[in-house]
């Protein structure tokens, strides 16, 4: 897990709307470190390990660290050859590269380059997404996402009525090491809406691969009771950080890695 120390005088706004034409504008990670469970982490520049931990500076100035064990090393140092640290080669522009050189890795898509893309519509649903489903009577009153969705963020917090399943989730939850979640009632009676603290980019990406493990295990101890999950990810200083309806068909992509969590989040986020 991601250990942060948080900047006295920085907030975390790295996925609020409001700060989205600030992931445009930003310059990309100076050095990208994969770990050995697929997800990866911009940083400024390369690790330090010490004492079994590598300590890691992010593109905010923030400073972490995360057990050495967890970082694929060999794909990161090949990876980042062609970066800016040190380890790059800069050709003059009359020079051709050596047909011995060797190709650079492909990199993971970033958040912020898929945006700048415009692989996900910010405003309104576009082809291939699902529009807004309409508001139950009962929630008539709940305000709305510039999208049209059903805001999860403003509604009034009641527990979910399914006591037995409130008590799996909660136990599922934490033994995955998730201890900072609240579950209440969703939009409907049967759709639990689970509010997750996510401090980093990273801890929303692996929110989503828990939920969706959540709610595969949930279906197969109640089947038939849970259609779907209501996700709402908030940042420690309160601000959105995303939120979904995570069907099992997505959840099965996500867990089977038939789907990159990066790109459920820019084509499938509510905002």
């Amino acid at each position: 897990m991601l250990i942060q120390k948080r900047h006295p005088k920085r907030s975390l706004r790295w996925l609020a709307p409001a700060a989205l034409s600030l992931l445009l504008a930003s310059p990309l990670a100076a050095y990208t470190i994969y770990l050995k469970n697929g997800q990866t982490i911009q940083a400024k520049g390369k690790y330090q390990i010490k004492d079994g931990k590598a300590y890691i500076t992010l593109n905010n100035g923030t400073q972490s660290f995360i057990s050495a064990s967890e970082i694929d090393v060999a794909r990161t140092d090949a990876a980042n050859k062609s970066d800016y640290g040190g380890n790059a080669m800069i050709l003059d522009p009359g020079t051709k590269a050596s047909a011995d050189a060797p190709a650079p890795v492909p990199q993971q898509k970033r958040l912020s380059d898929m945006i700048a893309s415009k692989q996900a519509s910010r405003e309104l649903p576009g082809p291939g997404r699902a529009a807004a489903a309409p508001v139950p009577d009962a929630l008539r009153s709940v305000g709305k996402t510039r999208a049209g969705y059903p805001d999860f963020a403003g509604m009034a917090r009641q527990p979910f009525a399914q006591s037995d399943v409130l008590a799996e989730l909660q136990q599922f939850f934490h033994s995955q090491g998730i201890d900072d979640v609240e579950i209440y009632a969703g939009t409907s009676k049967d759709r639990p809406l689970i509010e997750l603290t996510t401090p980093s980019e990273g801890a929303v990406f692996r929110s989503l691969g828990i939920a969706s493990n959540a709610l595969l295990h949930i279906r197969d101890r109640f089947p038939n009771r849970i259609p779907a999950f209501e996700l709402l990810m908030m940042t420690p200083q309160r601000e959105r950080a995303g939120q979904f309806v995570l069907t099992p068909e997505a959840a099965a992509g996500l867990v089977a890695r038939k789907m990159d969590a990066t790109a459920y989040y820019v084509q499938n986020v509510q905002f």
